[in-house]
């Protein structure tokens, strides 16, 4: 059983929502993949894989306020941008948060784990399963246009979401057989269009996300039993916004359990593959299609 944790900037704290309710079930995984945002929490269950870390991971997602990894101050933004010339926001804050919270290496992991950043220099997806484990985490979650590229020695990386959101292939080539993949992305046809700029490039990007999922959800279905959860499905948080932390993952730890308790473990007690949207607890709490 291989854990593939997505990204999606603040809505990566969904994920600790959906594992605290697998682990309580007793869904433990053997190995881990992750992307951008679910490249720290992947890294953090692979060092320990139990309720203990699911605890400290909801901790260090609430402690983080928008004005540490985004101060919008003007001055400094416009200060920066000219500076770097290519973004608002310095990658080697998400370096820092992974060395205060991770450990050092990929070699001090209890469980196999790989993190998928986007090479820049080479123009192609980069897999981390060694070395320096806040550089793989820093490379997997720079927000091209938000934060400058994070540099490891000659060469540049940017967040792994712009070659792949959701590590399914990595998550095989680890020998996963069951594949629980927990994608953050939203693109909620029944939520109003936001018709700023940012709007509509935010929506566009979560619409291309998502859809890159499902077709890559096709395309590895028939190697490896896949559980695919959407756990965001109609929050419309943005992904710069860490204000409603809280709300994600107990609301996405609500709606997991929901979706077990109403027949997602079949009768061996492994979940049911297939594409899974969860919905809020006062409506069905999933609309799940088949494999």
């Amino acid at each position: 059983m291989v854990f593939v944790l997505g990204g999606g900037g603040s809505r990566g704290a969904c994920s600790v929502g959906v594992m605290k309710a697998l682990l309580e079930a007793g869904i433990k995984p053997d190995g881990l993949v992750g992307c951008s945002s679910g490249a720290f929490n992947a890294v953090a269950l692979a060092a320990k894989p139990d309720l203990d870390t699911i605890d400290k991971l909801a901790h260090v997602w609430r402690s983080i306020r928008n004005r540490d990894l985004f101060d919008r101050n003007p001055v400094r933004m416009a200060y920066r941008f000219v500076r770097s010339r290519n973004s608002f926001f310095d990658s080697r804050y998400l370096r820092t948060l992974a060395a205060m919270n991770l450990p050092a290496t990929f070699e001090e992991l209890v469980l196999p784990c790989a993190i998928i950043a986007t090479n820049l220099t080479r123009a192609r997806k980069e897999i981390f399963t060694t070395g320096s484990v806040p550089d793989a985490v820093a490379a997997s979650a720079a927000i091209p246009g938000l934060f400058n590229p994070y540099r490891i020695g000659d060469e540049e990386f940017v967040d792994g979401a712009v070659a792949e959101n959701v590590g399914l292939p990595e998550a095989i080539q680890l020998g996963a057989t069951h594949i629980v993949a927990i994608d953050n992305s939203t693109s909620n046809p029944r939520r109003p269009p936001n018709h700023t700029l940012t709007g509509i490039l935010a929506q566009s990007i979560q619409i291309m996300l998502g859809q890159r999922m499902l077709e890559e959800y096709q395309r590895y279905s028939g190697q490896a039993e896949i559980c695919l959860m959407f756990p965001n499905v109609e929050f419309g948080t943005a992904g710069t916004d860490f204000s409603q932390v809280d709300r994600l993952i107990d609301e996405a730890y609500a709606r997991t359990r929901g979706f077990l308790q109403a027949g997602g473990l079949d009768r061996r007690g492994r979940l049911e593959p297939g594409i899974h949207y969860m919905l809020p607890l006062r409506h069905p709490s999933v609309i799940s299609l088949a494999q």
